[in-house]
Formats: structure tokens, sequence, C-alpha cells
């Protein structure tokens, strides 16, 4: 018991520096027997000599250094190359000014808006395009990019005005600004359009969006923190250096600001869309929101928006018409949120308020919330509440008006309109923003806030008046009361008069928002303001610009001391973050009181040896994972950290260790590797790789660049030695346990890199060079580069370790890898017994995932509800079950198709049942026949005369008129068609009218429904109690067609619709017809007949009530079904899902197996610089003295100047070429693989616990950031260390860091080649002659490298024995030394 103990101390009690890796372990070693179970002796031992193995293992792996020092050097050396690049020295001093400002060493005291609009401005990805010698803060390059976007879009649309309006629109944008160059490749693809087509959840315009918005945010930014009050001095600098207004400054910021508002709000669905956005704008807290509470519910208080004194709209919320009541903030990434648009609004609201009221609203906060409500305007229209007029919103009122199709002007009494319009008054803000607007809206007074009806009649004209005095352009609508607290407003007289505001909104201006457009049309104001940012810094900021040269300066002097001493200083540093002493590392805890006690217990308790091995081996790959990080961060700081220390000081990065200075330190070590990765990545499209420089860096070397970030070199240095070494320790675990051997997994590739470098040709090579000089021997060194770079490339490709996964040993390994501590996150082993239980995330996710109760109750409910309760308990079920589900996959598609469908039916159902309808015995037929019908009844033929233009039809009509059956409605006038269908529905609520008579145009050309006709006849339907609608037409007498329901099915309104019960007959009013004889023979019975039919219609439709009130609560049983079984889910299922052949193994065996390589990947081959190319790089030659001896009596020698080839360098640049695609094609064959294997198999995982994969990850984050506020990580306390193994396994679960991960593995592999082929040079400098030295000492190391015996070290060790004299003698004479 105490030597299992011990052993397993030893094994798990990691120690790196102050890092307490693993004191002891939380997994269930179980009872296991102590007696031998065969020669090597008991369980106990055979699992000490397992953990001892696994040790030795990754001692053994870490102490050979070669290959991470060959990393370290190639890296050290691209930062070399490009800090000899003067235009790459002022990049790199723009890409960190921000970093600089906004630390504590900054020598100008700027505001944080201002610093952090400085740090987004100098982003690398975007600072590559701009010129930093004469306006570094310029995006003309993005502006470009969104112009050629909103190009694509106009030549793409398939209505617009034709060929010569799209030219127009084409005219009018290449008018906004000169382009100044391509835009950039990152974040942004040049080659993306917007066709809608290809745009599934707006990722295309998310791009867009991206890309303006990275433009706007920071201009407005700077120009909010010039422009605040407490800036006068910092303002007054800038106004006299850029020689610009302060009313200059304001207008700028006011426009850019809209336009960064309305790029948030806009949503890629409004594309294209007319829609009718009224913006209610007013004085604050005169009642707007409640004005349109009560227009949305047509007279009554749908209570929809917060209208609690003092609680008034602090941002622009838009209403939208929907079934489900809904909110969202635009600028928001995720879905809509169902829930009370009332309590939310009220919410954000009251944040805002506060947030204004301590000076911190900034046009950062410019946004809109986007709410939905059931309402049914008569056309496509949404609201717009806007915050009330004041300074501190006038942006929000600026955004709301540039979108809205009309302004709705909320007021009171006209005395007191004409004292807040006048200068000074509270509305003389709104009288400029109209003013600066493109197009003047029509503004429609309401007058709503306490004036009874009959002062606003006697002061109805002086409305009218007020407003053409102030606002001269705009068209002023008739004014409309709508004070509905006055007493003695009737609900019918409430209702019409929201309908006639309805009608007169519907009148105005159609709107369609385009952020596109408002974008390009501000590019000179933003070419303006960037090139006054750019000569204000230049000048403010000397100090820095100065400290900057000197520590770059100080950086080169860093590398260049390196390279003149052999490396061996930098070596000694960089080794010493990898070089630990074993036993402090793995040193014993001394408190045994720290182990339980294991007791020992009869046969029958001896739980699976090979279930201990493998619970520990996840312990000891968790302590690996934590020390490798660790351990790469440190060796990270000692090694670039030490080169870019000159800069960091200048940025403010310290060493104090406090979570601040890591996030300084971290942002600065992203944003100079961001400068590496993104310096000289500017492409135009016609660049050739034989031609620039700066083609390779773009495409190969840059891609190594992420590298000197901090995060991403931790991950690859433990991709670099963890996953290899896996297979090793697995077997040092199993070997001794299974009764049959265990082998270590086969690494082919080892053999065959071995074989591959026997195959070198280096005689071949340094034959081409031998005996050559001057330019012949410079261009047979750069063909045998060529030679070199094409040989790596083959091995590279036959490695398949680029382009491949199954077969591909690195990728199996790590997914292996990967798969196991995932199930770690959520189960392991007890302490106490065989059993499994659940991580303490585990449980805290089970604990706060609520039962179903709450949603069995509403199911209970739903059983025993009435019609009229139906839709409100599904919507409420339907809203627990979206909470509950957290976006599960498996019901995704049900919940966001099915589950509605059946509420929206249901709605329509419940709806017909209580839509008012008065009965009457004696009612007849109606006639229903708009205006424009008649008028074309009693117009005259075409050269006048006395009859009709259609004699047949209007017989019939007159006909019809006569008989005493039949009531004609009332139609609205010419100038009020559009009210038609909706008074034709009231005419027949009213009259009690069963059966209706519907008489179409003459001269109408087409048999199916026009699109008014449809809307007509849906809303006719949504009345039950209406069973016949008979359509009268007359078809061309050319046309032979027959016009029945069979032939035009589009007129059978009621066919596949539930609650749907009209029946529409197509009556021909040519020929035989006699109207007479249609009314006794079809009207007649028809009418007889209706009040029977109606009746049935309603048992259907409360039949259908029933019926998908079922098929609701059968889909909310299943639902609580599934959410139990998770509930319930035991550890021990949870893990048997996980193992070899059962069920999420298995999905994940057959994901890896049935994974295809996309096409990119295997079209994807190495880029190798020719021959040609390398000869024609100026700084790959150099010209050197030759000295020429005279004849053989020695008289006369000559100096000649000669060019020679800086081999050293060109090897180093085709080092980058050839690592630089490696990363690049792992990276992409890890993000495909994470893809298609790594997220199905969380979506699998998450499942268990009834939620998505994407889910599980953000509930593991939030408990992780819970964790970390309570617990150090550090300390001896098993919850902090399970506290940092939770951070790091959540770490690990990234796909950045999976990639990382992957490279690390692949360079691990591919680095002996790269550095026994590519690095070594030919020609000896010292000796000036063609050698293999270089060559035989490179490959025999490399081999070395992956464990095959260098022939020297067996010599030196064998001649060892015979003295160190004997080796000394021998040493000198070595061929590869």
């Amino acid at each position: 018991e105490s030597e299992f103990c011990r052993a397993a101390r030893l094994a798990l009690g990691f120690r790196a520096s102050s890092f307490d890796i693993y004191q002891y372990s939380p997994v269930a070693m179980g009872c296991f027997a102590s007696s031998p179970v065969d020669e090597e002796g008991g369980l106990e031992k055979r699992i000490n000599l397992g953990l001892e193995e696994v040790k030795d293992n990754l001692v053994a792996q870490l102490g050979d250094q070669k290959m991470m020092l060959e990393v370290l050097k190639a890296l050290v050396t691209y930062i070399n190359k490009e800090v000899q690049d003067s235009s790459f020295k002022t990049f790199l001093g723009y890409a960190v000014m921000g970093n600089h400002l906004l630390s504590p060493k900054a020598t100008s005291a700027y505001p944080p808006s201002m610093g952090r609009g400085i740090l987004a401005l100098t982003k690398p990805q975007y600072l590559c395009y701009a010129d930093c010698d004469h306006n570094f803060a310029s995006r003309a390059a993005v502006v470009a990019r969104i112009r050629a976007a909103a190009k694509k879009r106009v030549e793409d649309a398939e209505e617009g005005g034709g060929a010569e309006g799209r030219a127009a629109r084409l005219d009018a944008l290449d008018g906004a600004s000169p382009s100044a160059g391509p835009a950039p490749s990152d974040p942004v693809s040049p080659d993306d359009d917007l066709d809608e087509e290809d745009m599934p959840g707006g990722k295309k315009y998310a791009a867009d969006k991206e890309a303006m918005l990275s433009v706007l945010e920071p201009y407005c930014d700077i120009l909010e923190g010039l422009l605040s009050k407490r800036q006068d001095k910092l303002r007054a600098r800038f106004l006299k250096i850029t020689k610009m207004e302060e009313d200059q400054l304001k207008n700028i910021r006011r426009k850019l600001s809209v336009v960064t508002a309305m790029v948030k709000v806009f949503s890629p669905s409004d594309a294209g869309r007319h829609l009718k956005l009224p913006a209610f704008v007013g004085p604050e807290s005169y009642g707007k929101s409640t004005l349109i509470n009560h227009i949305i519910g047509r007279g009554t208080d749908s209570d929809a928006m917060p209208t609690d004194p003092g609680m008034g709209t602090q941002v622009v919320c838009k209403v939208s018409p929907g079934t489900f009541e809904s909110f969202r903030m635009a600028s928001d990434k995720g879905g809509t949120r169902k829930g009370s648009v009332k309590a939310n609004l009220t919410t954000i609201n009251s944040a805002m308020k506060a947030k204004s009221e301590r000076g911190e609203l900034g046009i950062r906060d410019m946004d809109m919330i986007l709410a939905q409500k059931e309402f049914h305007p008569p056309v496509p229209m949404e609201f717009l509440d806007v915050p009330g007029i004041k300074e501190t919103t006038a942006f929000h009122t600026s955004l709301a008006l540039s979108m809205a199709s009309s302004l709705v002007l909320v007021c009171g009494k006209v005395e007191y309109l004409s004292t807040q319009l006048a200068d000074g008054g509270d509305l003389q803000l709104l009288k400029d923003i109209v003013k600066e607007l493109d197009d003047p809206l029509p503004i429609q007074c309401v007058v709503s806030f306490k004036v009874s009806g009959q002062e606003f009649t006697k002061n109805q004209a002086n409305y009218v008046k007020l407003l053409k005095q102030y606002f001269p352009n705009c068209e002023i609508k008739d004014p409309l009361w709508m004070d509905f607290f006055q007493e003695g407003v009737s609900m019918e007289a409430k209702g019409r008069q929201c309908d006639i505001f309805m009608g007169v909104a519907a009148q105005c201006i159609d709107r369609v928002i385009d952020p596109y457009k408002k974008f390009i049309e501000c590019a000179d104001e933003m070419d303006q303001l960037s090139l006054a940012i750019h000569q204000f810094l230049a000048t403010d900021c000397i100090d820095y610009q100065n400290s900057k040269d000197k520590a770059i300066e100080d950086m080169k002097e860093g590398i260049c001391e390196y390279n003149k001493q052999g490396g061996e200083k930098v070596r000694i540093r960089l080794m010493k973050a990898m070089n630990f002493n074993p036993s402090d590392f793995y040193k014993e805890v001394k408190r045994e009181d720290v182990f339980p006690r294991f007791a020992v217990g009869s046969e029958s308790q001896v739980v699976n040896p090979v279930t201990i091995a493998t619970s520990l081996l996840v312990e000891c790959r968790l302590a690996e994972i934590n020390w490798l990080v660790c351990q790469g961060k440190e060796l990270h700081e000692q090694s670039f950290g030490e080169v870019n220390s000159p800069l960091a000081e200048l940025c403010g990065v310290t060493t104090d260790g406090s979570p601040d200075e890591e996030r300084v330190a971290k942002a600065f070590t992203t944003r100079v590797s961001e400068s590496f990765e993104h310096y000289m990545t500017q492409d135009d499209g016609k660049l050739k790789k034989e031609e620039h420089m700066q083609y390779w860096a773009k495409e190969c070397c840059c891609k190594i660049a992420p590298y000197l970030d901090t995060a991403p070199f931790s991950w690859f240095c433990t991709g670099f030695y963890i996953v290899i070494g896996d297979s090793k320790n697995k077997t040092a675990m199993l070997r001794r346990i299974q009764k049959q051997e265990a082998s270590v997994r086969t690494w082919s590739f080892t053999e065959q890199l071995v074989n591959h470098l026997k195959r070198a040709k280096v005689d071949e090579w340094v034959g081409k060079c031998a005996g050559k000089k001057g330019r012949e021997l410079i261009d047979s060194q750069f063909e045998v580069m060529e030679e070199c770079c094409d040989f790596f490339r083959e091995l590279a490709e036959a490695s398949h370790f680029l382009d491949e996964v199954k077969g591909n040993d690195c990728m199996e390994e790590l997914l292996e890898f990967t798969f196991v501590m995932t199930e770690r996150i959520l189960a392991k082993k007890r302490n106490d017994d065989s059993q499994w239980e659940w991580t303490k995330f585990a449980k805290w996710l089970k604990s706060n995932s609520g039962g179903p109760n709450e949603l069995k109750a509403k199911n209970m409910q739903l059983g025993k509800a009435e019609s009229t309760e139906v839709v409100d308990i599904c919507k409420e079920a339907y809203e627990l079950m979206r909470i509950a589900s957290n976006s599960n996959p498996q019901w995704k598609s049900r919940l966001e198709r099915d589950f509605p469908e059946h509420i929206e039916k249901l709605n329509a159902c419940t709806k017909r049942l209580s839509t008012p309808f008065t009965g009457s015995p004696s009612a007849g037929a109606a006639l229903l026949i708009p205006h424009s019908v008649k008028e074309s009844l009693t117009s005259k033929g075409m050269f006048g005369g006395g009859g009709s233009a259609f004699p047949e039809t209007a017989s019939v009509f007159a006909d019809l008129q006569k008989s005493s059956g039949v009531s004609v409605q009332d139609a609205p006038g010419p100038n009020q068609e559009d009210q038609f269908i909706q008074h034709a529905f009231d005419y027949i609520a009213r009259t009690g009218s069963r059966v209706g008579i519907y008489m179409r145009r003459p001269d109408t050309q087409t048999y199916d429904p026009l699109d008014r006709e449809k809307i007509f006849l849906e809303k006719l339907a949504t009345q039950p109690n209406m069973t016949h609608l008979f359509v009268l037409w007359s078809p061309s007498q050319s046309d032979k067609k027959k016009w029945t329901l069979e032939t035009t099915p589009k007129w059978n309104i009621s066919k596949g619709k539930v609650g749907v019960y009209l029946q529409v007959e197509l009556v021909p009013t040519d020929g035989p017809f006699k109207a007479d004889t249609f009314l006794k023979d079809v009207v007649v019975p028809a009418v007889r007949d209706g009040e029977t039919t109606a009746k049935a219609n309603l048992a259907n439709i409360e039949r259908d009530i029933t019926s998908i009130k079922n098929d609701f609560k059968g889909g909310v049983a299943e639902f609580i079904e599934q959410m139990e079984l998770a509930l319930n889910l035991s550890p021990m299922a949870f893990h048997n899902a996980m193992t070899p052949g059962q069920e999420i193994r298995k999905d994940m065996d057959n994901l890896t197996k049935n994974l295809k390589v996309p096409k990119r990947s295997k079209d994807l081959k190495f880029q190798i610089p020719s021959k040609s190319f390398l000869a024609q790089v100026p700084e790959f030659t150099d010209r050197a003295i030759d000295r020429l001896r005279g004849p053989e009596d020695g008289e006369g020698t000559e100096d000649v100047a000669v060019e020679i080839c800086q081999e050293l360098l060109a090897r180093a640049f085709l080092f980058n070429v050839m690592l630089g695609q490696v990363v690049s094609m792992s990276r992409f064959l890890a993000a495909h693989t994470y893809d298609k294997v790594l997220l199905p198999l969380w979506d699998k995982i998450g499942g268990k616990f009834f939620m998505s994969g994407e889910d599980l990850k953000a509930s593991l984050a939030e408990y992780v950031a819970k964790e970390a506020k309570t617990k150090s990580g550090e300390g001896d306390n098993p919850e902090d260390l399970e506290a940092r193994n939770m951070h790091y396994l959540l770490e690990m679960s990234s796909k950045q860091n999976f990639e990382h991960m992957y490279v690390g593995c692949v360079v691990y592999m591919l680095m002996p080649a790269l550095y026994a082929i590519i690095i070594p040079c030919i020609i000896d400098m010292d000796e000036a002659e063609a050698t293999d030295k270089t060559f035989r000492h490179n490959i025999a190391r490399a081999r070395s490298m992956v464990g095959d015996q260098d022939p020297w070290d067996q010599f030196v060790k064998y001649m060892r024995e015979s003295g160190q004299a004997m080796v000394d003698v021998v040493k000198p004479y070595s061929p590869w030394r």
C-alpha cells in the first residue's frame, strides 16, 4: 500500500519551477491484490514500473533539445531578416504605437478612447495596405473593397430600373472617392461578393461589416477623445497641427457615428426590402412609447414598450411584426432571444441611462434594439422608437431618421410645440438634424399629449402652418389626434384612428437601408481625417518615434551579437528554459497523508488493472500538458522575449506577474507577431512568384510568424513533445498488465526519413560546384538549392502529414489524445472504489441544467386548455423548451421549424374562431367590387359613345345590383383603393353575409389571381363564417383555356391549409352566362345553406386545433423524456459510451474513417523558388576581392573583384519558405479535421447533457472563469489543481490550439529533414571551395534526432574506452565534423 502511494506520488507529483503541477492523484486506484500475479511481482509493482517508464520517456524526449533549438534558430533568423528592413522598422513602430499610448510609459497623455482607436487603427492586417511614411491611418483600401462589393450588389440585382438606372448607380458609386489600392486579404477576402444565395447566416455581410467597422470605430474613438470636454488642450494642439476647424471634426463625427450604427444594425435579410419605417420623434417623456403600444394594439395598450416615468427610451428600438415576442441588440452576433420585450427593454434602458448619467455613453454604444411583437400592418411596416431629443441622443435621432420613411412628430399643444421648435427649445436639434438629411422626410404630426379633441380640431391648421415654417422642404401630412387617455373615447374610435395612422404611414416613401452606400459616401471625410491623424501623431509623438527607433536598433544589435558569437550566448540562454533537473521535476511529495489508504480486499474486489493504468495515464497526460504549456511560455520569454525586450519596455511590458500586466504583455506579443505576419503581404493580384520577394513573404514566410506569439508557441511546444511520446507512454503503462504484449505505435515515417536522407545526392551537389568561380559558381549554387528544396518536397509529400488523415500517424495520435482528454473534462475514476464519477465541472453543469417539472406542468395544462388558451400555453412551453435545449442539435431543427409552425397554425385557427361576425338570417350575398372595377365598367369605349367599354360585364354588374338578394359593398373611393380589402372584410362581418361575389376587372389579362387578389383571398379566408366566394370574370375570347380551379389552382385558397374552409368558385361570365340563372341556381342555395356550412366549418377548426394541440403536446412529452434521460445519465454510462466500439467512440472512428480531405488540400503542392528567381535577388549575391597569383616564378599578383553567393542568407530564406508551407498546410489539414471530426464529437458529447457542443464549451469557459475568481490554481488544494486542469483542457479544446499542436507534431517529424537538406552550405567560406562536410554533419545529426545511430558518436564511444587521448587524436580527421 505505502509503496504504491510512493510510486504514484513520484509519477504524479510533477514540479516545474514554482508550479506544483500534480501532488496527488484524484483518480480511482481502487482496491487491488497485493499478492504477486506473475513473475514480475504484484500489480502495484507493475504500475510503479510503468509510471517510472513514463517519467523516463518524457525526460529523454525533453533532454534532446536539438530540434527545438533548430526551430528557435529559424524563428530568430526570420526576425533578423525583417528588422534589417528600414520600411519594416516604420511599420512595426506604428503597429505597436497604440500599445505604447495605452501604457504608463506613454510620454503623451491621450484619453483612453483615443489610445484604443489608435490601437485598432494600427492593426497590422490593415496597416500593411497603408503608406506608413505619408498616411499610416488611411483605410482607402477598405473603402475600395466595399465599393467593389457594392458594385457587385448592383450588377447582380434582379430589379432596379434597367441598364440605364444601373449604370447611373454605378457611376454614383465611382464618384464617391478615388480608389487607393486593393482591399486587405485578411480578415476580408478581396474575392468575396454579396450574392444573397451564398450568405448562409449572413457570413458574407459579416465579413464586410467587420471591414467597415475596422475603419469607422477607430475613427469614432479618436474623435470622441479629441472632442471630449476635458481635452481642450489636446484638441487645440490637434487643430493647430492639422489646420482643421472644430466644426469640421464635429460634422465628421456625426456622419461617421450614424454610418457606424447603420452598419451594426443592418441585417442581410433586409437587403432589397422596401419597408415603411415611421420614426417616432418628440421631446423626452412625451409618450412616444405609449403611442406605439396603442398603435400595435389597435387602440388597446399592447404593453410592448416600457413607459414608466424616468425610464424613457435610451436607444433606438425597431419594432417589427411577428408571431413571437422577441428581442436582441442589433450588434449581437447571437440569434434572436425570445421573451418579454418590455422587461428586456426596461433592463437595457436602465443600464444605458446609468451609463449616460456617469458620462460614459460613447459612440461605440450606438446600437439598436430589434424587438418583435405581434401586430398586423396593412403593408410591410416597422416602427422606430427614438430617444427623446437632447444633446446626448442626437446621434440616435440622426441614425433613426436616416433610415426612416417618415417622421412621426409626437407633440402636445400647438403653443408648446411652437416654443419647442424655436431657438433654444427642446426640439431645436431636430430642425438641424432634418436639415442635414440627404432626402427630406414627410412629417406626420400626431397630437397625443394632453390635448382634447375639440382643442385639436380648433388648432389643426395651426399645426400644419407651424411645421411648414420650420421644415419648409418636407411634405407635411394632415395632423392626427391620438390622445387615447381622454375620457369618452370608444375602442372603436381608437381603432379607427390607428387604422388612419397606418394608412398615412403606408403612403409614405419606401425606405431601402443600404450601409454600403452610406459608407462610401463618407470616403472623403475618412480620407481627410486619416491624413490629419497621421500629421498630428507624427508631430505630437516625436518622443515615441525617437524611442521606437532606438528600441528597434537595440533589437538589431542583440540579434547581431547572437550571430557574431555563433549563437552560443543566446544558445545557453535558450537551453536554460528547457534544461531541467529530473529530480526537481519529479520531486517526491513529503506529506504521505494526502493519499488515501487503500484497503486490501478479496480477489472479487480486484478491479480491472487496465482501467487503473489508463486512468493514471490520463492524469500523467494532464500533468504533462500543464508543465509543457508553462515551459513553452518560459521558453518564449527566454528567447523571443529577450529579443523583443527593448521594444517591450517601451510599450510598458513588465514582469511583475500581475493579471493586468499579463494582459499587457499578451497584447504586445500578439501585436508583434501580427506585424511580422502581415508585413509585405498586400497583393494587387498581379505579382508572380518568380518576380517578387513579396509573394514569397505573403504566401510562405509569414506563416511561421504566429509562433512569435506566446500562446501559439506554447501549444506548438506541447504538440512538439507530447504527441510523439504518448504512444510510448501507453505502452509503458499497459505492456506489463495486458496478457498479450502491448507494442509501441510503429512510426513508419522515422524509417522513411532515415532512408530518404541516405539517398541525399550530396556528392552530385558538391560536384556541381567544385572548381567553379564567379557567376558560374553562383548559378550552380542556386541550382543546387532548388534541387535541395525539391528533395525535401518529395519527403514531405510522401509522409502524407500535410494532405491525408487516414494513415497519418501524427493526426491519428493527436485525435486519440484529444478524444481521451475530452472525456476527462466530464468524468474520472473515483478515489475510493472502482466506479466512475462526474468531475466537479460536470456536477456544476448538471446542477444548472434545471429540471423538466415546469415543462411537465405546462404540458398537463395544455391538455385541459380551452381553444382560446392554447396559443399562450404553447408559447410558454416552447420558450421553456428553447431555453432548456441549449441548442441541442438533435432538437434544433424541430425547435426552429416544427414547433413554431404548430404555434402559427394554432394562432391562425384560434383567431378565426374569435373573428367578429354579426349573423343575420336575412343577409344575402355581398357583392364585393373595388372602385377601379366599377370605374372600368362605366368607362366609355376608345372612341367615346354611349356604352361601356365592356358591355357584357357591365350588363352582369347591372343585373347583380338589381337583385334583391345581393347587397353591394360601398367600396372606398379612388384615393383609398388600398383600403378595399379591409373594408370588404369589415362589410362581411357587419352585414352577416356568408356568401360573397367578387368581380374582376374586365381588362385583367392573367387567369391566376393578382398579388392584391391573393391578399384579398387570404384576408377573407380568416373569416370562418364566410362559406363561399364566387369570382366572376370574362376570360379572353382568343384564349380557349378553361378557367377552373383545376386549371388555375392558385385560386383554391383552402387547399393544403389548416383551418381554412372558404370555398372559392370561378364563374366565367362569357358565352351563355345569365345573371338571374346564376343567382337562382348557385348563389341562393349557397346562402340558404350558409349557416349550416359555417357551423360545420367552425367545428372543423375546433378539431384542427385539437389535432395540432395533441401533436404539439406529444412533441413536448418526447422532449421531456429526452431531457430526463440526460439528467439521469450516470458517469459510468457516459464512460462506457466513450469506450471502443460504443456509441460516441464509434461515431468518432467513423468520422475519421470517412473523412474526405478537401480538394484544395489535395491540390496544395509545395512551391519552390526557382534558381533564376534566387539569382535576381540582390541580397543573395555580393562582391568580394580575389587575389590572382602571377606566373609560376611568383612575380606579380592582381586583385580582382568577383561576385559571390551569400549562400547562408539564401538558404535561410529557403528554410523559411519551406517551413512556412509546412506550417500552412498542417494548419489547413488540422482545421478541416477539427471541423469534420471534433466539432461533431463535441455535439455528440453535448447531446448527452442535452446541449450542443458549442454550448458545452461555452459552459466550460464560464465554469473556468468562475473558478479562476476563487481558486489560485497553484496551491496544494485539490480543487485548485482541478480548476487549473479544467483551464488547460478548455484551452486544448479550441480549434486554434488543436492546429498549433498538430503543427508542432509535424514540425517535430520534418525538422530533421529541413535541417539536414536545406540549411547546409556547400561552399566553405574559409577554404573557398566546395565541400560535403556540412551536409554530412547535418545529416548525421538529423538521423540522431529521430533515434538513428550517429556513426561518429558510436566511434567516439568505442574510442573513449581507449582513453581520452585517443579521442583527441582522431577527432580532427572526422569526415563530417
